[in-house]
């Protein structure tokens, strides 16, 4: 072996470490470019008031038509008389939109849900509004919904 082949061995052997490493990388960040970056796992969050704790479930928080779910749970015992009226709007701060606000439907003693449709993704805030008749409470759920 000759003096000049002896020292382009080393830059040879270099020059394919860097290769194999370049190619590494890139298909590690081709395989976790295609993971997907949303979940279809339903997504709860808990509020309350001074009167009620409320926990939101989010069926599928992506854009599109979701279901969503509001328990509404006294804190001192039960509740006597006519359900609360409840009202949800899902509110995008950041681009102005919003979703009509949806009246829930009873399902049985504080169970309610509703439907509604998000046209983007980014980050939402579920502006839930529970009128007892002579008071209301507004709670405000933010949720980060992908695409």
């Amino acid at each position: 072996m000759s003096a000049r082949t002896a020292s382009r061995t080393p830059m040879v052997r270099f020059l394919y470490g860097v290769a194999a490493a370049l190619l590494t990388v890139s298909l590690a960040l081709v395989a976790i470019g295609s993971l997907p970056s949303w979940t279809d796992d339903a997504v709860s969050l808990t509020a309350g008031s001074a009167t009620d704790e409320v926990t939101l479930t989010v069926a599928r928080p992506r854009t599109g038509a979701t279901d969503v779910d509001i328990r509404l749970t006294p804190r001192r015992g039960g509740r006597s008389g006519r359900p609360p009226a409840i009202t949800l709007q899902a509110v995008m701060p950041t681009h102005g939109h919003a979703t009509p606000p949806a009246h829930a439907r009873v399902h049985g003693p504080g169970s309610y849900s509703t439907a509604v449709h998000l046209m983007m993704p980014g980050r939402w805030t579920f502006h839930v509004s529970v009128d007892y008749g002579t008071r209301s409470d507004q709670l405000d759920f933010p949720l980060a919904i992908s695409g």
